[in-house]
């Protein structure tokens, strides 16, 4: 099984993979709000008491993990030096979690790389109003069979779809370089 991360401060993406035989099979997308009011040690808390009272993700057999990699570099208002810093140290707490409940060292996908090798055909132009909307459309097409959620008052699609198709990218793009790396083995 193979499962997906989508890392922030806020709200944690989550996607779980069946990818038994090469196939993958999509089992679980989901989502954790994490309390802003809260430091990030009991946000991280948080996450932790979320994933092991879960049902869904208790004891399973888990054989990869997959991240998208927190922002690197300035990108636009929403990425001062503060907030680097800030999704790293998220992003740090929430791996060293996983290495250490799973024994497995996660896989990091920057977030463009990973939607070009899951949506080779997906075209996001740069100075596009809403990218992540346009990667939720690409999930939407192939994982036909989503609730997706959304806001009772306005019947928006809520943010937090958008951390699960994140989730789901970095996924899919660990079962795909895995699926190319035994191919390429083969020959």
């Amino acid at each position: 099984m193979t499962l997906g991360f989508d890392i922030s401060t806020s709200c944690i993406g989550i996607a779980l993979f069946d990818n038994k035989d090469n196939n993958y099979k999509l089992l679980d997308l989901s989502y954790i709000n994490l309390d802003k009011k809260k430091t990030y040690f009991k946000r991280y808390d948080e996450f932790v008491d979320f994933f092991e009272n879960d049902k869904k993700y208790n004891k399973l057999p888990i054989q990869h993990i997959s991240i998208e990699e927190p922002l690197k570099r300035f990108m636009g208002k929403f990425s001062s030096a503060d907030t680097l810093h800030k999704l790293a140290s998220m992003n740090a707490m929430i791996s060293l979690y996983l290495y250490k409940t799973f024994n497995i060292e996660p896989h990091y996908f920057n977030v463009s790389h990973a939607r070009k090798v899951v949506f080779p055909n997906l075209i996001i132009p740069q100075g596009h109003p809403n990218k992540k909307y346009l990667v939720w459309d690409a999930v939407m097409r192939v994982e036909s069979q989503i609730n997706w959620i959304y806001s009772e008052r306005t019947h928006k699609l809520i943010d937090e779809n958008f951390d699960m198709c994140d989730a789901y990218v970095a996924g899919m793009c660990s079962i795909i370089n895995m699926a190319a790396a035994e191919q390429s083995e083969v020959k």
